[in-house]
This record gives structure tokens, C-alpha cells and sequence, in this order.
């Protein structure tokens, strides 16, 4: 989406605010669930860097004498606005310092999952200003490979088996409002595998009948197809919907029908009827998993929780396909990507003993 200005280039704060207009309008959310001061906080913390005002911005020696105060003053690097940055800035702001404290969150000190959270901010901000043309290059990508911060952890988390096999148990029931969407949110991301964001972003004319043809919102007719829509063509797919599933699908809408009959187009909504947030999607799974997990018998190893989001059902879902023997072309399939190349991540699942 590209915008128009009145003005050649905007401010340092109007460009975070285009940016993230830009990323909550995509179908797909690209954000991660922190919440969205959490980047403004950032980038406000970079704009300072590139306009200090105290000695070491932001060094702990804030004191001594007035000679070295003014000796520092010197020191400090020529202001700069955000398209003058060059990458010995974006190094600066990354480095690490003792005792030095995160920019966004003063009571934490920075650390490389920080640094890593910056850097990421930092090049997409500066990759949307180059797509608008107000900048010919991102100054980001100026960072020598040896610079750039670490990635933190690329493999896909999974939920031990025994864990895993416990959880159904404890999906609420559909027995309310909340209950019932609940429960077929959880169903599809455990039966079906299905990503986050294509939960989030699932239509009432999503749910199909064997003709291939949208469900009613008000009929009670189960769903034996779900459309699957995307950006990319892997991901436009018709899945199969086990009855299970189907029914607690029947349910929900029911539900939400006597609740508001005007509600439409999302399949899932918030408790106030707007579309459903990937921090309410995260919540519905971290809870239940955290239920699931408190809840082990003695005799089980309660193995600790590395991730507790709805990304790691669909993982799970996906290695307990693939270790019952199902195909990785058909698990391609399933799951919307192109090859078995997105399947990576997981591979040291397969090739590993699962703790139970």
C-alpha cells in the first residue's frame, strides 16, 4: 500500500505511526503479540540516539566534574534525523554497554534478545521507507553480518506428548458465549493445524457444506469443508472438517447468533463483538495450556514450558502428524506452504527422542 504525503518526508514520529498503519492493515498480522507501545517505545528510544542530550546517552557515568561533563558534551555525535542514520548509528544504538538499560523499559537492562527486538524494529521500519521512496537504502543493512544481533532461537517448539494428549481435556465447554468460541478455536488449531492468523482472519463463508457452498450464519447445517484464503496460493485450500470439529463450529455460532444477530463477516469476534486480536488468540491457548500443564499427574515429568502460544499447537499438531507416518507432501498440503522446506524447523523433532 503505498501512501501519498503532502510533504516530501515525514517526521520521525509520523513515519512510525504510517508504518504501523501499514502493518495492522495487512490480512495477515505481521506484529507479534506485544503490544504496540512496545515498538513505539523503541523507535522513540532510537530517535533519541540520534539526538542526545546527555553525555553517554544513556552511559551510567552521569556525574563528575563540570570539565569532564563538557568533555562529554564533545564527545556526543552530531544530531541527526531519521533518513540521515547511517549504519555506525544503528551499531551504536545496538551495542551493549555495562549496566546499560533498555531504551523501551528502563527497569530492565539490555540484553541480546533486546538487541535483537531493536534490530527487527529498526529494519522494518527503514524497509517501508525505502518502499515509499523516501529513502534510497536502509541504513540497517549497512551492519556487517558480524554486528547484527544473533537470532535467538530458530527451531519450532512442541508440547511433550503426554502433554499433548492431555490437552482436549481441558478445552471448555460450549456451554456459554466465550466457551463455545473458545472451544472451536482450540479444535482447529489442535485437529487442524490451522496458523494463527488464519484462525484470526477465518469468514462466515469460510465454513462450507459437501457442495462446496458457504453455510448460512443462522443455519445449523455442520460444515464439511473449511476455505482457507491467503496472500499466497499455497495457502488458498479446502480442508476436510472432522464432525468434531464441525459441531463445535455449529455451536459457536449459535451462540454468538442469540447473542448479536448482527454480527458478521469474521467468523470470531472479541467479548466486544470487534474482530478477534492475536492477544485474545493467545490468550485462549496460553490458558488452557497452562491448565493442561498444572494439572499432569505426579508421575508425569512436568517438563518446562518454552512456549505456550497458539503457534505451538500448530507445531505439535504438525510433528504428530509426520511421526503417525502422514506424508510430508500432504502435511505441505495441510498446512498451506509451499514445500517441505517450511517443515525445517520442526525437523529436529523427528530426528530427536520427544521427552513424554
Amino acid at each position: 500500500m503505498k501512501t501519498t504525503l503532502s510533504s516530501p518526508l515525514p517526521s520521525g514520529a509520523l513515519l512510525f505511526q504510517l508504518w504501523l498503519a501499514e502493518e495492522s492493515s495487512k490480512p495477515f498480522q505481521s506484529l507479534s503479540p506485544e503490544p504496540q507501545g512496545v515498538y513505539e517505545n523503541i523507535w522513540n528510544a532510537w530517535l533519541e540516539c540520534l539526538a542526545p542530550t546527555a553525555p553517554g546517552d544513556g552511559d551510567s557515568d552521569s556525574g563528575g566534574s563540570g570539565g569532564h561533563r563538557d568533555s562529554a558534551r564533545r564527545a556526543l555525535p552530531a544530531p541527526r534525523l531519521w533518513h540521515q542514520a547511517q549504519g555506525e548509528d544503528v551499531a551504536r544504538f545496538l551495542r551493549i554497554r555495562a549496566g546499560q538499560r533498555a531504551g523501551h523499559q528502563p527497569d530492565r537492562t539490555l540484553s541480546e534478545v533486546t538487541r535483537r527486538r531493536y534490530w527487527r524494529v529498526l529494519d522494518r521500519v527503514y524497509t517501508f521507507a525505502v518502499q515509499q521512496g523516501w529513502l534510497r537504502s536502509n541504513p540497517v543493512m549497512q551492519l556487517q553480518l558480524a554486528e547484527r544481533p544473533r537470532a535467538v532461537d530458530q527451531l519450532g517448539h512442541c508440547l511433550p506428548p503426554a502433554l499433548w494428549a492431555r490437552l482436549p481435556a481441558h478445552f471448555p465447554l460450549a456451554d456459554s458465549l466465550q466457551g463455545a468460541r473458545d472451544r472451536a478455536i482450540l479444535l482447529l488449531l489442535y485437529v487442524l493445524a490451522l496458523a494463527p492468523e488464519e484462525v484470526r482472519t477465518l469468514q462466515d463463508d469460510s465454513l462450507l457444506n459437501a457442495q462446496g457452498q458457504p453455510i448460512a450464519a443462522s443455519s445449523a447445517a455442520v460444515p464439511v469443508l473449511l476455505q482457507i484464503d491467503g496472500a499466497r496460493k499455497a495457502q488458498q485450500r479446502q480442508l476436510a472438517v472432522p464432525a468434531a470439529v464441525g459441531a463445535a463450529l455449529v455451536q459457536w455460532r449459535q451462540y454468538r447468533q442469540a447473542h448479536d444477530a448482527t454480527l458478521s463477516g469474521h467468523l470470531f469476534h472479541s467479548r466486544k463483538g470487534g474482530p478477534l486480536s492475536i492477544r485474545a488468540l493467545f490468550h485462549v491457548a496460553s490458558q488452557v495450556i497452562q491448565q493442561a500443564h498444572a494439572a499432569l499427574p505426579e508421575d508425569v515429568q512436568k517438563w518446562p514450558l518454552q512456549r505456550v502460544g497458539p503457534q505451538v499447537l500448530r507445531n505439535t499438531a504438525i510433528v504428530t502428524w509426520l511421526q503417525a507416518g502422514v506424508s510430508e507432501a500432504e502435511v505441505v498440503r495441510r498446512i498451506g506452504v509451499e514445500n517441505n522446506k517450511a517443515l525445517g524447523h520442526l525437523q529436529h523433532k523427528l530426528t530427536a527422542p520427544v521427552p513424554d
